[in-house]
């Protein structure tokens, strides 16, 4: 009894050993990757649009609304036309601080005062480009950035972020009150490089 006793404690040993050297390597080693992604981004523009929406319908139930994704190169990649329930609409990201006042981010997903963000419409099937998010797709990409880039955005889909320094998330919201998103007017998601997500009308 006793010995197997001690061959428990052994492999709980073993296991808890394992997942701190096994956490304590993979930092570092995450950290080296955008290390090399800091080199490789100089050629990012300081402000990019990823999304643009424009609002369809907003009554007291539902809000519709079309979106477009782009590129680096504020290239067009894929569009949709979505219908949620609730009335004030919320984008989430997760930013990425690669340097010093540069950050990246991805579009994470949409939710409403009546869909919890935990519920909410996922954005990665739009930009998943077989494991690369192509709203970062840009001409200046060489073949290692695209490589660093799948392997971070794929950590991202999946939620296995502990080991990426810095990362947070980000929201930018309506608010019934205020409406400011109005039918028929065009919005585009403006993401600063130097920090901070903001939505602007497209005029």
């Amino acid at each position: 009894m006793k010995g197997k006793i001690l061959i428990i404690i052994l492999i709980i040993g073993v296991i808890a050993a394992a997942t701190y050297y096994g956490k304590d390597y993979l930092i570092p080693q995450q950290e080296k990757k955008i290390a090399k992604l800091e080199d490789k981004v100089n050629f990012l523009k300081k402000e990019t649009v990823p999304m643009r929406f424009k609002i369809l319908k907003k009554d007291t139930t539902d809000i519709s609304f079309a979106v477009k994704f782009y590129d680096q190169d504020s290239v067009e990649f894929t569009s949709d036309t979505i219908s949620l329930q609730g009335q004030e609409l919320s984008f989430d990201f997760n930013v990425v601080p690669i340097k010093k006042d540069y950050n990246i981010a991805f579009p994470v997903k949409i939710f409403t005062n009546k869909i919890p963000a935990k519920n909410g419409l996922s954005l990665f099937k739009y930009y998943d480009d077989h494991g690369f998010p192509q709203t970062m797709t840009t001409n200046g990409g060489d073949e290692e950035y695209i490589d660093l880039m799948t392997e971070l955005f794929g950590k991202i889909k999946e939620g296995k972020t502990e080991d990426i320094k810095g990362i947070y998330g980000s929201m930018v919201q309506d608010i019934a009150k205020l409406n400011e998103f109005q039918v028929n007017h065009i919005y585009k998601i403006v993401i600063h490089t130097k920090g901070g997500i903001e939505v602007t009308e497209d005029i």
